[in-house]
């Protein structure tokens, strides 16, 4: 349960994101600085902070390469880029379109919606077993947890009670917000975001109105390479400014 978002502003491309956890994920998540061997380039990676447990959530390389993501279970089948260090690898890319190439080489396909951005470009991809779904972003654009441009729909949709409304309510109300937005703060304060809260659909959710509250939210700027994260929900805590 995530809200996500791109737009280019100042000659760059920021991708922001809400990170709602759900019973099967580990509630807590970090920043952490991969630079290893096994790396390609430096990288700064949300993450589960249990290093026995595979979970990145989104990240930014050295090179300004950022990525994000929203799971979207279509199958049972459906695998998530949650569960296995895919983050990591697209990571190694040194550009968003090779960040894609390294997408359509996963076998089987990981799923859900995603961005992919460098400074210059960015991409959204849908994504379910059958097939990807890419297209260039020419300004901003929203993903939530449904599709917009594939006909596969959500299985939690139907049995999780109010989530299909939850997902188009965050859609309508960050393309609204994003449209607009000019500045860092603005994105921080889309991220942050308490309209529908009587609804209890407002983009940053508090635990006294659902279990799967915001417990964290990030965004990447590809042109500075940096990340600014709110560890824990962004109604109580800060954004921090993380650089290479």
């Amino acid at each position: 349960m995530c809200t996500t978002a791109a737009k280019k502003l100042n000659d760059s491309w920021f991708l922001l994101k809400t990170r709602d956890p759900v019973s099967w994920m580990r509630w807590d998540d970090e920043i952490k600085l991969f630079d290893s061997k096994a790396d390609k380039y430096k990288k700064l990676i949300i993450q589960n902070p249990d290093p026995h447990e595979d979970g990145y959530y989104g990240g930014i390389n050295e090179k300004g390469v950022a990525y994000i993501s929203t799971f979207v279970r279509v199958t049972e089948s459906q695998i998530s880029y949650i569960r296995r260090p895919y983050v990591r690898l697209i990571l190694d890319a040194l550009t968003a379109k090779e960040a894609v190439e390294i997408i359509e080489t996963f076998n089987p396909r990981i799923g859900g919606n995603m961005f992919v951005a460098d400074p210059r470009e960015c991409f959204a991809i849908e994504g379910v077993p059958e097939k990807y779904f890419i297209e260039k972003v020419s300004s901003s654009m929203v993903k939530t947890n449904h599709f917009v441009k594939l006909p596969s729909r959500n299985l939690s949709f139907d049995t999780v009670e109010g989530f299909e409304q939850w997902s188009h309510d965050h859609y309508d109300r960050a393309e609204e917000l994003i449209s607009t937005a000019k500045n860092l703060k603005d994105f921080q304060q889309l991220l942050r975001d308490r309209k529908n809260a009587r609804k209890k659909t407002a983009i940053c959710t508090t635990k006294e109105e659902d279990e799967c509250f915001t417990h964290s939210a990030f965004i990447f700027d590809t042109k500075s390479r940096k990340a600014y994260y709110c560890q824990g929900n962004p109604l109580e805590n800060e954004f921090k400014e993380y650089g290479f």
